[in-house]
C-alpha cells in the first residue's frame, strides 16, 4: 500500500499570493478596529490617501468619507463590526492589484436616539486593492447594504457591572503594552507617543 502524497512546499508565486491575501486581510481589519475603537488613523490606514470611497449612494474621497462616518459613529454609544467571509482575487495580469470581497455585520448601539439608533445590519465591502510601495491598501470601495434591522431596548441584556468593558479610546485593553509585563511594557511610549500602539 503505498504512502499518501505530500503536498510540495509553496513556490515563491504561491508564497507571494499568500502573502498578499493576509495583507490584504489585516487592512480591512484595521479599518474595523479603527472604527471600533474611534482611531481615525487606523481606520483611514487601510485605504491609499486618494482612495475613492462610495457609502449610501454617496462617493467621496478617503478623508470626506471618513469625516461623515465618524460623526455617524460618534452618535453611537458603541460599535462592533464583524468581517467573516474575505475572498482576495488577485490580478492575473498585474501582481499589484486585487478584488476583494467581504461580508459584514456591524452592531450599533445608542442612548441618545432609542431605539431607532440600535441597529444591526448586514453589508458587503467590494474593494479595488493595490499595492504600492509594498504595501497593500483600499483603492476603491464600494459598500453593499444587505439587510438592516432595529434591536429593540427590551430585548438587550445589560452588561454586569463586574465585567471587563470595551471602551472607544486608548483606555481600551487591546491598547495595553502586548505581551502583558513584557517588554513593551517597560519601554514607555512608543516612538509616535502612543503608548502600547496595537500593530493593527
Amino acid at each position: 500500500m503505498s504512502e499518501p502524497s505530500r503536498p510540495f512546499p509553496a513556490g515563491p508565486v504561491e508564497l507571494d499570493a499568500l502573502l498578499a491575501e493576509r495583507a490584504v486581510e489585516r487592512a480591512l481589519l484595521r479599518y474595523a478596529r479603527g472604527i471600533d475603537r474611534m482611531d481615525r488613523a487606523l481606520a483611514a490606514s487601510a485605504f491609499h490617501p486618494d482612495a475613492r470611497i462610495t457609502l449610501g449612494g454617496t462617493t467621496a474621497d478617503r478623508d470626506t468619507m471618513l469625516d461623515t462616518v465618524f460623526a455617524l459613529v460618534a452618535r453611537r454609544t458603541m460599535t462592533m463590526h464583524y468581517l467573516t467571509n474575505i475572498l482576495v482575487e488577485l490580478d492575473p495580469a498585474d501582481p499589484n492589484r486585487a478584488r476583494a470581497e467581504t461580508y459584514g455585520i456591524a452592531f450599533q448601539r445608542s442612548t441618545s436616539e432609542p431605539p431607532r439608533g440600535n441597529i444591526i445590519s448586514g453589508f458587503r465591502y467590494v474593494d479595488l486593492v493595490t499595492r504600492r510601495a509594498g504595501e497593500w491598501r483600499v483603492q476603491e470601495r464600494r459598500t453593499v447594504s444587505e439587510w438592516q434591522r432595529v434591536d429593540d431596548l427590551a430585548g438587550q441584556w445589560p452588561i454586569p457591572e463586574a465585567a471587563l468593558r470595551g471602551a472607544r479610546d486608548a483606555s481600551d485593553p487591546i491598547s495595553s503594552p502586548w505581551p502583558p509585563g513584557g517588554p513593551a511594557a517597560e519601554a514607555g511610549p512608543d516612538p509616535a507617543g502612543e503608548p502600547g500602539r496595537p500593530c493593527g
